[in-house]
């Protein structure tokens, strides 16, 4: 077998040409190295700790010089070694586009100082394109980009730092090279025009609007705690102060549940405070964020799935968030497209996304013998199969209508509990890639489930022929 040299030489050119990082980025790669060296430093002043206190005393002129100097020594030298380990990784980290005419191109990306890292990254493999700023870069005009790739967290590409305008210019860069864009390239290249589509504000959320939002999205631990303080009280009319005493022991739990809560709705609000949503012409684009802004740009044609979720408390004001699934990115979460909006702009932005109506379809529901399993959310329960998706709507305190394109799905499944086997009911699953949520049909009649599962399997066959 013979290997053709000539297809290493464009990835060689690049690599004797990389792209440095900002001359800034040392200094936030090596603060942890100096706080590790400042614990060190403690841990060999343990013995004169009380003496370490030194600023103080040294306004009064009674700081002994011995300690000062020691410690001023340690201080330096951790602040030395630290930035020369983050200058020579600086150094050492590069990275560069290699593009044949026509083609998508490839992203080379060299790091490491004892373990040298070179990867190259195909970009018509990106599933979403970040400009990220913490707070500390953000004051100096710094900002990170993530390449997010359908193969998890771990295969992502974090280019940090770069000016902010570099940064903006290397993600055009980088939408340019997509699979999408490249074909655009290539009709220019015949001479043919490309419509060029301007940039369109199709969605914003007021700050204050979120906070509301987010403390009704957490409501049930402040009503944990007013029921709480109810029973407590209660306890101590009925059977006396020892009672009371014992009730009082929960307030650690329940103290623990709403600084949880609290937690997740500060970060919150800190994460998606001035949201905004753009349509551009390499897909669509969010900025958000308070101390911290990331711009994330999702091409619509690589959206794995879509979610309009409707919180118990959300239903009373016609409010509904919006998220979608793209591969490779975090699980739990998805990409927020609308993280609070009237319902009829979360479904229609959502049908935008998704090429048709999402709501349009007639939705069976499951088996009458559902109820004996889920009596709650039963009656809002039900499956549709559209055009080019299937949609389902399950959940009772929080309703979820779920839109995944066929051309997305990976496998089509069937899942039984021993309650349902007695029953004769199962559980329709639409495998996904990961970062994407599984699509459930649940408590379908058996023989429902299978015809179900022959449909969807038969509509994904035809859409990947298609694609």
């Amino acid at each position: 077998m013979s290997i053709d040299a000539t297809a290493f030489e464009p990835a060689e050119r690049a690599a004797a040409d990389l792209r440095r990082l900002h001359p800034l980025t040392p200094l936030f790669r090596s603060w942890r190295l100096v706080g590790l060296a400042g614990a060190l430093g403690l841990g060999a002043f343990r013995d004169d700790a009380a003496k370490l206190v030194w600023i103080w005393h040294a306004l009064h002129g009674d700081a002994e010089v011995g300690i000062v100097l020691r410690a001023f020594l340690v201080v330096a030298a951790a602040a030395a070694v630290s930035v020369a380990i983050g200058w020579v990784s600086w150094r050492t980290t590069g990275f560069a586009i290699v593009a044949e005419p026509g083609e998508p191109g490839t992203l080379l990306y060299h790091r490491g100082i004892i373990n040298r890292q070179r990867s190259q990254v195909r970009l018509k493999r990106v599933q979403s394109v970040d400009v990220n700023q913490p707070l500390v870069p953000r004051l100096l005009g710094l900002a990170a980009v993530k390449l997010d790739m359908a193969a998890g967290e771990d295969a992502s590409v974090n280019l940090s730092y770069l000016s902010l305008s570099d940064a903006w210019a290397l993600r055009e860069e980088i939408l340019r090279h997509t699979s999408v864009n490249a074909v655009d390239s290539a009709r220019t290249a015949t001479g043919e025009p490309v419509p060029v589509v301007p940039e369109e504000v199709i969605g914003h959320v007021e700050t204050g609007h979120l906070v509301k939002a987010s403390l009704l999205d957490g409501a049930w631990v402040w009503l944990l705690l007013v029921g709480w303080v109810v029973a407590v009280i209660v306890l101590g009319a009925v059977f006396g102060w020892q009672a009371l005493a014992a009730g009082a022991a929960g307030i650690i739990p329940v103290s623990i549940a709403i600084l949880v809560q609290l937690r997740q709705q500060v970060a919150t609000i800190l994460r998606d405070a001035d949201f905004t949503v753009t349509r551009t012409q390499t897909g669509i684009r969010t900025r958000a964020g308070l101390t911290s802004t990331t711009n994330r740009t999702i091409d619509v044609d690589r959206v794995q799935a879509l979610r309009v979720e409707r919180p118990l408390l959300w239903r009373r004001f016609g409010w509904a968030r919006l998220s979608v699934d793209v591969a490779g990115a975090d699980e739990t979460t998805g990409a927020s497209l609308m993280p609070v909006a009237e319902d009829a702009v979360a479904v229609r932005l959502a049908s935008d996304v998704a090429g048709e109506a999402i709501e349009s379809g007639d939705l069976v529901g499951p088996d009458p013998r559902a109820r004996l399993l889920d009596p709650l959310a039963r009656r809002w329960l039900g499956v549709a199969l559209l055009d080019h998706g299937a949609v389902s709507r399950t959940g009772w305190w929080t309703r979820t209508v779920s839109y995944v394109p066929y051309a997305r799905v990976q496998s089509v499944s069937v899942r039984q509990g021993w309650l349902q086997r007695r029953l004769g009911l199962a559980t329709v699953c639409l495998d996904m890639p990961n970062g994407a949520h599984r699509w459930l049909g649940p408590h379908r009649d058996a023989g429902d489930a299978a015809d179900l599962v022959r449909r969807l399997s038969e509509a994904a066959r035809q859409h990947r022929l298609a694609g």
